[in-house]
């Protein structure tokens, strides 16, 4: 496993710390999935994410959970905000036209405009021949040019992050991130981010753990009906 820079950070400042937080950077550190939790390196460490609902074993009928960022309080409590909703669309409307390919599986949609630097973003496979590469691209929420007025990737839009297997790269190519899905789904985070590109990383890191455990689900089914 790729080794962070070293940091001895175990919670990231709120959003609200400075005149402009948007501008303040996150340092390296690696991320844990509990339960409904993310935390920095170990479990007994402060929450520093919080899930409306345990991402690494939802079924495909779950089709949103909402991301909110644990800010620390002067007191030692925590404060949740709620930054993103996570979102899947299985089908494109009613559940009988197979969803377009430019539509996305799984998106990220902003809960509120008014934090600088989010954006709303969606998992793209490329459909090459023995690529396994992810891009992450804008996506409209109002579909304003989709056929069935649903979420769609920004035509002509210049990717945000690449994912080549396990790992994250940005817009430039520079690799910011890797994660592993071992017995407990880690996300080592190697580059100091924005606070916005940091979150946006968090959330789409999240909806692809939700992926991979609803494709290995799928698969333990296939397998129980073929009699496997």
């Amino acid at each position: 496993m790729t080794k962070p820079r070293d940091s001895t950070e175990t919670s990231l400042p709120p959003y609200d710390a400075i005149s402009q937080p948007y501008q303040e950077v996150c340092p390296p550190t690696t991320l844990v999935i509990v339960g409904q939790s993310i935390h920095a390196l170990t479990a007994d460490s402060p929450v520093l994410y919080h899930l409306s609902l345990g991402i690494s074993s939802l079924s495909d009928i779950t089709t949103e959970v909402e991301l909110s960022r644990v800010e620390p309080k002067q007191d030692g409590s925590g404060r949740q905000r709620h930054i993103y909703d996570l979102r899947y669309m299985r089908s494109g409307p009613g559940g009988y036209v197979k969803l377009p390919s430019d539509s996305p599986h799984y998106f990220i949609e902003r809960a509120s405009r008014r934090v600088p630097g989010l954006q709303d973003l969606g998992l793209k496979k490329s459909r090459l021949p023995g690529k396994t590469c992810t891009t992450v691209l804008p996506v409209d929420i109002r579909g304003k040019t989709s056929k069935y007025s649903i979420p769609n990737f920004v035509k002509d839009s210049a990717p945000v992050f690449s994912i080549n297997k396990n790992r994250w790269a940005d817009a430039q190519g520079a690799l910011i991130a890797s994660m592993h899905d071992t017995t407990e789904h880690s996300l080592v985070v190697t580059a100091a981010l924005p606070r916005a590109q940091f979150d946006m990383l968090v959330a789409l890191w999240c909806c692809k753990v939700w992926e991979s455990g609803v494709a290995n689900a799928e698969k333990v089914h296939e397998g129980i009906d073929g009699g496997e």
